[in-house]
């Protein structure tokens, strides 16, 4: 199933692509406005430079969620042959059965962001469907996943603490698997056409 979902997701990049959309920049660091630092420490002059880069990184990390927001919905629309008001009904159905892969599948990856193997990368640094999402707002097991490997990398952390925190991991996936089937048909009973019968059927969110 991993490969065919790979499958469908270069066909959307790929209808990414046809669309010729220009991604939002990177973030330019914009100076500060030296009426602002006027009359401040040299310590609170670089706090107050901090604060302005990484307002301005928030901003952008913001914009970049609205645009894959949008062409995430435009591509969806081409693949499925569907009007956006279509793809509004159907798209919280396949999210809902995503969502659950993802906590079914629910971990880290062994990886910095740097390309380093020294650290796990949690969900909550935001890769696929959690970019942009706080811990509080991701699935169940993907967050409990985060709280496991807050202990695993605390020195302080006890055996009772990870045992409960896998048990908990552990329930959530199983929760995650019970609950799939009705997901899948759900989605499946808002289907109308066989093209989207046949995507779906692809990525594995429907049987």
């Amino acid at each position: 199933m991993a490969r065919q979902r790979i499958t469908i997701l270069l066909v959307i990049c790929f209808s990414l692509t046809l669309l010729g959309a220009e991604p939002p920049s990177r973030v330019v660091r914009k100076p500060v406005d030296p009426k602002l630092l006027r009359d401040l420490t040299d310590e609170e002059a670089q706090k107050k430079i901090e604060e302005n880069y990484l307002q301005q990184r928030q901003e952008q990390i913001d914009k970049n969620i609205e645009y894959m927001n949008l062409m995430g919905t435009k591509a969806w629309t081409r693949l499925l042959s569907v009007t956006e008001a279509q793809w509004k009904i159907i798209e919280p159905k396949y999210g809902k059965v995503d969502d659950l892969y993802v906590e079914i599948r629910a971990g880290a990856h062994k990886e910095s962001a740097t390309g380093r193997n020294d650290r796990w990368r949690r969900s909550s640094e935001g890769y696929g469907r959690m970019r942009g999402k706080t811990r509080d707002q991701m699935p169940e097991a993907c967050r409990v996943a985060d709280e496991l490997i807050d202990l695993l990398e605390d020195p302080n952390s006890t055996d009772e603490q990870i045992r409960k925190k896998i048990d908990d991991l552990q329930q959530a996936r199983e929760n995650a698997r019970k609950a799939l089937p009705k997901a899948k048909e759900e989605l499946a009973a808002v289907l109308t056409t066989p093209r989207q019968e046949a995507v779906f059927l692809l990525m594995g969110c429907i049987d």
